[in-house]
């Protein structure tokens, strides 16, 4: 007995998906397919050439051979019904003119007798090679039929090994002919009748050669070309976010692997065919996907060789896109404890990673939990304001936009009172009087400390019920003090190493304990060290109260008291950042003077006149090498007008680099290239604080910190601070007025503050969003106040240099 042949059960078939007819484009291959077909349709049809692979069918018509082209038939199974009127065959090649070559392999052909003309039939002009090994032929009206009939110079040639004959068959198992070209037997090797008993086939006779078999006077047997093996795919880029997770937000996909050299490679999306590329000599491809949607994508890949065979398809790779960035997260609830750190918590998207930023600097991360719950602590900040926010970032690696602001304060001082208006201040004692932001004070005298008083009076401080003196514990400075619920709250610093010493007491004096918020090395109440923490005490504690100008111990001198400012004359004097200035004086404009003194501006040579052209208000005037650059801004439409004029005040040009409507001269517009003309010409050049036409209704005064003196409040008027070597603090109320501070120092170890009432800022967001720099300058405008900072760059300023009361 030979081996079983196929049957429609056998296990070749098993886990075979159930398919429609199928049509098949060059080089494609079918494979893995159960297809029943009750319709007048083939199973499956190609005009090209095409691979056909464990595949089973019950149809009218199995496979049909349309064109030209290499079709091949492996471990099949073709069982065909037919129908009454037309020949209705298991594999039927029917293309007039077409050549090609048929191989069929370890396949069984079922065909009814009483519908089907053959297992196979070949005729009407198709030629080429035909290879039949080890098929089994059941039942029809022939077994195998071909008809040489393409004309001449186009013979058939047939190959046969191991191919049985199983009846009954209406008219032989066979029939060949040749009616205008020949057929030519080049291999006829073991074909026998046969029989199937219980499942197993019986070889009966041999079936004898119907023609001569050529044997090496014929074209050599022609072999079954093989399949590439299945390509690979290695590798793919750009996985973002956690490696290895094939997640990624890049979706435009690089794909990189291994198939026979030279092959075509073919890559699907599922079953969708997106692309192919070409595998190099080595074997090695490379392909770029076009943008794929944001979901999940099974990506193979196949190998077809240069003789149109296909290979199986690769293993799959499972990539999900995701290009969606996360929300902006929350910041929920944040609180500084008393080391100056911030308790943050919030939501964001579930198991994204959270940053945390002061301003634009990275403090920190976290991760939020399967809910999107969130939490971080900061590290211990420094004293001041803090714009805190947070970012998400998915997993892959996608990062949304920043959560609002929420500004936190760590070591802020409490506000300091009003100030009343000064008064001259009466001779200071000898005794060092040391002001609270509290309602008491911190006296040193005769060598101790007294509380809430002066020249001794008040409780003394004591510990372990001693009066503390100064020389026996190291020399003293005293700091400050502020009345408690349950007594005081006193610090001072060890003038020699720096130590501070900060305790709570009760109403008499008496130690009780250290202050635990602060951070340092703490024994019996004294807490080492020179960190933020320890340092705020010298801020928090050091307020002018009573509007004397003095902080810290008082000095033995009288402070002066302040001049009262001469009256402005009733010219319109602008002063500019040039060597020059524009003055209105009796309705005409002047350059270079006061009075009416300089050359008077003219257009046209007329002198320019307040009211026959508007009612002009001068901004400025700059000196030129060839004259002046002048400004000035019409009142009732806001139109601005800038010249270049010659040295006598004549017309020459308008200043074409500013944007706008310009005729004459003169530029309209409100964008910001005008409006930085009133910037650009208002300047205080004197020190004497005042910018642009001058005021009778506001008194100006300079301030000038010293050593002993480091915090100036501003007043309502326009007022002009100098800075000193030391950190120094520059007050501001509402409606402060044209202020300038000089020498003004940014960042470092000592650098300078400046404290805003909330009522104008309440955080460093805020005041950059009202400033810009102007030349060399910094410009902190809001409403008609201005704060202008000398030679002074935007990108220096920290959250660390502005508080906030």
């Amino acid at each position: 007995m030979a081996a079983i042949p196929l049957s429609w059960n056998d296990p070749l078939f098993n886990g075979v998906t159930n398919s429609g007819t199928v049509w098949m484009e060059n080089g494609q291959t079918v494979s893995n397919k159960s297809i029943v077909d009750a319709s007048d349709t083939v199973s499956v049809g190609g005009s090209s050439s095409f691979t056909v692979d464990h595949v089973r069918i019950n149809s009218r018509e199995g496979v049909d051979i349309f064109g030209s082209g290499d079709v091949n038939i492996n471990n099949s199974y073709i069982e065909t019904t037919g129908q009454p009127g037309d020949h209705a065959d298991g594999i039927q090649v029917y293309a007039p003119g077409g050549h090609g070559s048929v191989t069929v392999t370890n396949t069984t052909i079922v065909s009814h007798n009483q519908n089907a003309t053959a297992g196979v039939f070949i005729a009407d002009g198709y030629s080429g090679t035909f290879t039949f090994n080890n098929v089994v032929f059941q039942g029809g009206l022939y077994g195998l039929r071909i008809a040489a009939d393409a004309g001449a110079g186009h013979d058939d040639y047939l190959a046969l090994k191991d191919v049985y004959f199983v009846g009954p068959f209406d008219y032989g198992a066979i029939y060949l002919q040749e009616i205008n070209a020949n057929l030519h037997i080049t291999q006829w090797e073991n074909v026998r009748y046969a029989s199937i008993v219980n499942g197993q086939l019986v070889p009966g006779d041999l079936i004898p050669a119907p023609l001569p078999v050529e044997g090496s006077t014929a074209p050599s047997t022609p072999t079954t070309p093989t399949a590439p093996t299945a390509p690979t795919i290695a590798s793919f880029s750009n996985d973002s976010g956690v490696a290895g997770d094939n997640l990624t937000n890049d979706n435009t996909i690089e794909l990189k692997g291994a198939a026979a050299a030279g092959s075509t490679v073919k890559v699907y999306d599922g079953t969708t065919q997106i692309g192919s590329t070409t595998a190099d000599s080595s074997g090695s491809w490379d392909y770029i996907t076009k943008v794929l949607t944001d979901a999940k994508h099974t990506l193979t890949a196949t190998a077809t060789n240069s003789s149109g065979q296909t290979s199986a398809a690769s293993s799959a790779l499972a990539i999900t896109v995701d290009t969606k960035a996360p929300t902006a997260p929350s910041i929920a609830s944040h609180a500084v404890n008393g080391a100056n750190q911030v308790v943050m918590s919030g939501n964001a998207e579930a198991s994204s990673v959270v940053k945390v930023f002061d301003g634009t600097t990275q403090i920190g991360t976290a991760t939020a939990n399967s809910s999107g719950v969130w939490g971080y602590t900061t590290g211990a900040l420094a004293a001041g304001s803090h714009s805190l926010t947070a970012t998400a970032t998915d997993a892959a690696g996608n990062t949304g936009a920043a959560s609002t602001v929420v500004t936190a304060n760590t070591g802020t001082p409490t506000s300091p009172t009003t100030p009343t208006s000064p008064t001259t201040p009466t001779s200071p004692t000898t005794d060092k009087v040391i002001e609270s932001a509290g309602a008491t004070s911190l006296v040193e005298s005769a060598n101790k400390f007294y509380l809430n008083g002066s020249s001794g009076s008040g409780p003394s401080l004591k510990y372990g019920g001693v009066d503390f003196v100064d020389g026996s514990d190291g020399t003293w400075a005293p700091i400050g003090a502020e009345k408690t619920a349950t007594g005081y709250q006193v610090a001072w610093k060890e003038a020699s190493t720096g130590q501070y010493t900060a305790w709570n007491t009760d109403n008499n004096g008496n130690y009780v304990s250290h202050v635990s918020t602060l951070t340092g090395s703490a024994s019996s109440g004294s807490v080492s060290g020179t960190n933020s923490g320890l340092k705020s005490l010298e801020t928090s504690f050091h307020q002018d109260l009573n509007g004397d100008g003095q902080i810290g111990t008082s000095g033995a001198s009288t402070p002066t008291s302040p001049t009262t400012p001469t009256s402005p004359t009733t010219d319109k004097v602008i002063e500019s950042a040039g060597a020059t200035s524009l003055v209105e004086s009796a309705n005409k404009f002047y350059l270079n003077g006061s009075s009416g003194s300089g050359p008077s501006l003219k257009y046209g040579g007329v002198d320019f006149v307040d009211g026959s052209d508007g009612t002009w208000a001068p901004i400025g005037a700059e000196k030129t090498a060839t004259g002046y650059l002048v400004a000035w801004k019409e009142a009732k439409t806001g139109q601005y007008t800038a010249w270049n004029t010659d040295d006598n005040g004549n017309y020459v040009s308008h200043v074409s680099s500013l944007t706008g409507s310009t005729s004459g001269g003169s530029v309209s517009g409100t964008n910001s290239g005008l409006k930085t003309l009133e910037t650009s010409f208002h300047q205080d050049l004197n020190g004497d604080g005042q910018i642009g036409t001058s005021s009778t209704t506001a008194a100006s005064s300079t301030l000038s910190a010293t050593t002993a003196s480091t915090a100036l409040k501003g007043t309502s008027g326009n007022d002009t601070f100098v800075g000193s070597s030391q950190a120094d603090t520059f007050s501001f109320a509402a409606n402060f007025g044209h202020d300038v501070i000089k020498g003004f120092v940014a960042s470092g170890a000592a650098h300078d503050t400046i404290e805003f009432s909330k009522s104008v800022f309440d955080s460093f967001a805020s005041v950059l969003s009202h400033a810009a720099q102007s030349g060399p300058d910094v410009v902190i405008a809001t409403g008609s106040d201005t704060l202008t900072l000398k030679n002074i760059k935007l990108d220096t300023l920290t959250s660390q240099d502005f508080h906030f009361a």
